[in-house]
């Protein structure tokens, strides 16, 4: 692999071109601007070039790969063996029993030295999974019956819902059930999402900013349950109406079962579709089916997540070297879905093709609701995933997670599971939201003010869930979020429970250097990293969603609630951009984060988790609900 800085160098571009300061705002570049901006410098590739002719490799025999990094040519093991003076031989891990071609050490011209990074096969050897087992799948059930909202709440998060607001909905036919016939109070629909958020009715539809959806682990919509939506909460988005078919890797779209549809893939699109229509909505399916299926069991063999999806938006992620992993992962700790499928057959749900790099152009803006902890994978592995979303970013795309359901860790049945720490108590961030370039959303309820408090419903932090919030241990805090969480760390008096994670082997800039690349292991009675990137940056409504779900109406809650709510507002405002000549809004944060004034602060709240309070919400910034809604 050729050197070549290109997570400063990324950085720097995207920096100049998010700040809105800079007179490089909102110029993103192209695919091709990318590879190019992330390529060694051609004297690089010249001076490795040189030195393989003069040993002896002839040119026809020597090619870059598609992403410029890799100089690559075939040869036999003794001619490798002479051209770096070493010996290779097979390695076999004693636990997993895989097996690796590696040397215990080559050499390379000094002339040449500094222009490579490391040569594969190497002296790299495969390593063995964590000790601990960890969950890796922690998408929970979201849907429910019953009013959650408390009454008596009161919150600085006022907007312009009233408790009797009762919107209009199609009251035709005999499903009874259907119908919307309780104030927003106690059903949230798209219609009081726009109330409360001032969101006018969607008037656009230009080719190119269609809203993507992200969903995989089995999760397929029911256009049945879409249509009765549509019918009864929605009647504006017209009946057969359906996300567009991205599929990745074999995967399939809708389930013709409709008792079988995914509460997930069914929310996702009946949160987000209403909000953009005439504007379109595309479902990004991700792996085959006997992947998806596999990955949901607690002991997978295949526990990577994500890479996929970014390997079939940008073709060089395929072959990407960062952080000590090229390529998808092959390693136990986090291994990706294999293509062509080695475990199955088509009729088995396996994909017989190749895996797919470079596929599909990513949307303006997407959407994943799905995440994982922090310490579920290896650092590096997230700190490469982490570049790919600063690419996407360059390029004018907003990735957008879940902040989680639980709080500062936990599940909903053990606050302590999969926490960190001998005693379970310190706190576990999530994953992908920890990386500074992905928008994390956390969630809010709308209760009934106290009395005497005005006829305007409330925005509180999430009551009948834990909405996720806290400080990775991986990423450190950027700088354009720093003065918020110092505040932050400042009125809400919780210094004294943190610790500074530091010492990370990422490359040190916007804190892909500064976290583990093992376990942390604080004093007693420090629960979180202060130093860390501070998570969600933005919230909305999470509670009491009214959703049509195999068959049946019924309310549904979770940060995946508020995430489409976020994406949807980001995909009208990019709307209104390109129909003034602007570009979209890419990597969105600095702007946010430098005009706190627009958002709704919420300060009621918290979110526990790990056998305790979690953090309080405070006025400003919090790692519970961001920002503000």
């Amino acid at each position: 692999m050729i050197k070549s800085h290109i997570v400063s160098r990324g950085v720097a571009y995207e920096d100049a071109r998010s700040n809105p300061r800079s007179p490089n705002y909102g110029k993103h570049l192209t695919r091709s601007e990318v590879i190019e901006l992330f390529a060694p410098q051609n004297l690089s590739v010249a001076r490795v070039k040189g030195w393989l002719t003069s040993a002896g490799i002839s040119e026809g025999r020597i090619s870059q790969s598609a992403n410029k990094q890799w100089i690559q040519f075939d040869a036999p093991v003794h001619e490798v063996e002479e051209l770096l003076l070493t010996r290779y031989h097979i390695f076999e891990h004693l636990e997993t029993g895989i097996k690796n071609i590696a040397c215990s050490q080559y050499h390379v011209p000094h002339d040449v030295s500094h222009h490579i990074d490391y040569i594969t096969p190497g002296i790299k050897l495969m390593p063995g999974g964590y000790e601990e087992k960890v969950l890796k799948r922690m998408l929970g059930r979201r849907y429910l019956t019953g009013n959650l909202s408390d009454k008596g709440r009161k919150g600085k998060g006022k907007g312009k819902c009233k408790p009797d607001d009762t919107p209009p909905v199609d009251s035709g036919g005999d499903d009874s059930q259907f119908r919307v016939t309780g104030p927003c109070s106690e059903s949230i629909t798209p219609q009081c999402i726009r109330i409360q958020y001032q969101i006018p009715n969607g008037t656009r539809a230009a080719k190119g900013n269609e809203l993507g959806i992200f969903e995989s682990l089995s999760q397929h919509y029911s256009q049945e349950d879409l249509d009765t939506y549509w019918k009864y909460v929605a009647p504006w988005v017209p009946q057969g109406t359906h996300p567009e078919l991205r599929s990745i890797n074999g995967a399939f779209g809708p389930t013709n079962a409709t008792l079988q549809a995914g509460e997930e893939a069914d929310l996702d699109i009946q949160v987000a579709a209403p909000l953009i229509w005439p504007q379109k909505t595309v479902l990004f399916q991700t792996d085959d089916e006997w992947y998806e299926q596999n990955q949901l069991q607690p002991d997978t063999q295949y526990p990577g997540f994500f890479n996929t999806f970014f390997d079939a938006l940008d073709e060089s992620y395929c072959t990407l070297s960062a952080f000590n992993f090229t390529g998808n992962c092959e390693t136990a700790a986090c291994r990706d879905p294999v293509y062509p499928n080695p475990n199955a057959t088509p009729a088995q749900g396996g994909y017989a093709g190749a895996l797919m790099c470079g596929r599909y152009a990513a949307t303006p803006v997407l959407a994943l609701s799905y995440s994982g902890p922090e310490h579920a994978w290896p650092a590096n592995y997230m700190r490469r995933q982490c570049l790919e979303v600063m690419k996407l970013g360059l390029q004018g795309v907003t990735v957008l997670e879940s902040s989680g359901d639980f709080g500062v860790g936990g599940t909903r049945t053990d606050s302590r599971a999969g926490c960190l720490g001998p005693g379970r108590d310190v706190y576990a961030p999530r994953a992908l939201g920890n990386c500074p370039y992905v928008l994390s959303v956390g969630a809010t309820a709308l209760v009934e003010p106290e009395a005497g408090d005005g006829r305007t419903l409330v925005e509180v932090a999430a009551e009948s869930f834990a909405s996720g919030g806290g400080f990775s241990n991986v990423f450190a805090r950027p700088a354009w979020q720093d003065a918020h969480v110092r505040a932050y760390l400042a009125r809400a008096n919780v210094s004294d429970l943190g610790y500074v994670n530091t010492g990370g082997s990422g490359e040190g800039v916007l804190g892909f250097g500064a976290g583990w690349d093992s376990l942390p292991s604080p004093e007693p009675g420090k629960l979180f990293n202060m130093a860390g990137r501070g998570y969600p940056d933005v919230a909305a409504i999470g509670e009491n969603y009214r959703v049509v779900l195999r068959a049946y109406a019924n309310r549904m809650h979770g940060t995946s609630v508020a995430t489409p709510i976020w994406a949807a507002i980001l995909t009208l405002i990019n709307e209104e951009r390109r129909a003034a000549g602007k570009s979209t809004v890419g990597f969105v944060h600095p702007v946010l984060y430098e005009h706190p004034e627009v958002f709704t602060d919420i300060t009621t709240g918290s979110n526990p988790g790990c056998g305790g309070n979690g953090f309080p919400v405070e006025e400003g910034w919090d790692p519970v609900t961001g920002l503000g809604a």
